[in-house]
Parts: structure tokens; sequence; C-alpha cells
């Protein structure tokens, strides 16, 4: 018998894990913040999303042959010591994509409608032109939206799109980033976003950070808002999450729990993916269809033009209130952070175009 620790916010753990290789399984679900050392006793394989940190202090001493995120980003795993030990790993790229592009494409709308900005005379830069970039930018496209790309790390790998640098990007209307964290290096991504960028940003631009929280430099990013500086920010991710910086919160246009891509489809392919991957690890045909599990996603009702584009989304999407869900919180927001997160209403997913 298999025996397995997941995240209780992983949805159908149980209906595709149950069994596999006709071996059957024992789950148990927990709080991903919870998750110690304790738990993992007799486990055989871990199941977690971001909020769960996978080091050595967690998993020393334990049976655990398997690690699997249903995140993109692993800067919460020590994949050095996975490596080491010899525990298989998985993530699940591109598994949130599509619901961060719409959460994005939301923000530019609702950013236009308000500050009464023409979407066809804007240009908007995407940093990070992965797989939420390259979402986004396939979305802008459908759009007739002008964008620019900045990718150091796939333009030196040789990625055959135009890129520009970030100080090309600065100069753009809207600046949205889609980059992993990463403290240091060469493509360190830790501060990207600090005083001398923020303060070079045109007045009456826009920032969106739906990547890592530690991107944007939010002390900086207070500081340079309160001080008079005509930009606006719609914030998703937060440095030192579950902390969120208060008076950040209260400058932003638009505030939410690192829920972007907590579209119901994309925790379904998160979960798949390392369906797939368990299965790969141990040589075993794939039982179950993702097209078994997804939802019906709505018909986008639009006209094909960007006029009155936020209205057509709000029936879809009401990022307003997941703003108003998080302000209402307030000075508590540090314990209620996984609560906001946890009980989100399971977002559909409604572009068709993408």
């Amino acid at each position: 018998m298999w025996n397995i620790v997941a995240d209780e916010n992983m949805p159908l753990v149980k209906e595709l894990f149950a069994e596999f290789g006709g071996t059957p399984a024992q789950i148990k679900k927990l709080s991903g913040r919870c998750i110690t050392a304790k738990n993992l006793y007799k486990t055989d394989i871990l199941l977690v999303r971001s909020v769960t940190q996978v080091n050595q202090e967690l998993l020393k001493g334990s049976p655990v042959r398997f690690v699997g995120t249903a995140t993109i980003g692993t800067d919460h795993i020590d994949l050095d010591y996975l490596s080491q030990q010899g525990i298989e790993f998985s993530s699940a790229p591109g598994s949130n994509a599509q619901g961060v592009a719409e959460y994005v494409l939301t923000s530019i709308a609702y950013w236009a409608e308000k500050r009464h900005v023409d979407l066809n005379t804007i240009k908007v830069g995407i940093i990070g032109a992965g797989n939420v970039g390259s979402r986004v930018a396939k979305v802008l496209d459908t759009l007739g939206i002008d964008y620019l790309l900045n990718d150091p790390p796939l333009e030196a790998a040789g990625d055959a799109r135009s890129f520009v640098s970030l100080k090309e990007i600065n100069q753009c209307d809207v600046i949205s980033c889609h980059v992993p964290y990463i403290a240091s290096g060469q493509y360190a991504t830790y501060h990207l976003i600090d005083d001398a960028f923020l303060e070079a940003m045109p007045d009456q631009s826009l920032l969106i950070n739906s990547s890592r929280g530690a991107v944007l430099d939010n002390n900086a990013a207070f500081g340079i808002k309160y001080a008079g500086k005509s930009i606006d920010y719609i914030l998703d991710v937060w440095e030192d999450e579950p902390k969120v910086n208060i008076k950040l919160m209260d400058q932003a246009l638009i505030a939410t729990p690192h829920i972007a891509g907590y579209s119901q489809e994309g925790k379904i392919r998160g979960t798949y993916q390392l369906y797939q991957a368990l299965n790969q690890w141990q040589g075993f045909e794939n039982s179950i269809s993702l097209d078994e599990l997804l939802p019906q996603a709505p018909k986008w009702h639009w006209d094909g033009t960007i006029k009155g584009l936020y209205q057509s989304i709000k029936p879809y999407y009401d990022i307003e209130a997941d703003d108003h869900r998080m302000r209402q919180v307030g000075a508590n927001i540090e314990q209620k952070f996984d609560f906001l997160r946890k009980t989100y209403p399971q977002r559909l997913e409604f572009l068709d175009t993408l």
C-alpha cells in the first residue's frame, strides 16, 4: 500500500491517487502550513502546494520517495537536498497559466476603466516569457494590444522571439511580472523591481505583480507611492507571505491574497500533472484522462473590441470582489491569509480564445 500525505487544498487527490499500478493508497490530507516531519514517518509520497517548505528539516528520517508540488514555482523546495537523497521530484509548470493570464487581463481592463485609459494606445511590458508570460502575450495579441517581452535567460538560451531590455520595459504603460523567485546569481529576481525602477516608471502607469512577492521591493513600492508618485499597483503576491505589508496594501489599486492562478481548472491541472509524473516514475499507464476531470467553462461573450472590456469580463470574474474580501480582514490579514485563499470562490476560466 502507498502512503500519501497531500495538501488539503489540492482537488481530486482521492479520485486520482486512490490506487495506481493496481496498488491501493492511503491518503491523508493536511493543511499545507501544518505538514511536519511527524506526519511523514510512514509516508511514501508527499504532495504539496507553495506554502509547504520541503527541505531537510521536514524530510530527514522519513521514507518519502516522491515529492510533487502542484505549482509552477519551486522556491519552497530544496531541490539539492532531494537530489542528494535520491528523492524523485515533479512540479506542475503551466498548470495555472491561463488563470493568471485572465487575472492580468482583468487587471488591465479594470485599471483602464477606472483611469479612463484607451487600451488602443498603451504598451504592456511583460517581464518573464515562460508559460504564464507567453499566455499573457497571446491574450494581448488577440486583443490587439501592443506589448514588449523581457526574459534574459530565454534570450540567452536562443529563444527566437524578440526581447528588449528591462530599461525599455520600464517605460511601458503597464508592466506585468511573471518570473520565478531567484535569490542571487546572474538572473536573480529578488527585488528586481526596486526603487530606481519604480521611480523611472511613467506617471499614470500600472505595475501588476502576480509572480512572487519578493520580486517587488514592497517597502520601496510603498515609499515611492506614499511620496506622491502617480503609479498604480495591482498586487496578488506579497513579500514574506503570509505576512502582508498593510501600508502597501492600502496604496494598491487592487490587492488579492495570491489567488491569481486559483481557478478550478488550474488546480485540477496541477494535481493531474503530479498524477502523470507518479505514473511515469513507476512506469504505469494513465488510467484517467484530464478531460474527464475539467468542468465546463462558460463561454466568454466578447464582441471583439476592447471598448468596455472590463464590463464584458466582470460577469465571469469580479476582481473588485476579490479585493474587497482581502481588505475586509484589515490588520488581521496575516492570520487570515490562508483562510482567504482557501475560501475564495472556485473561479472558472472563461477565455476560450486562449
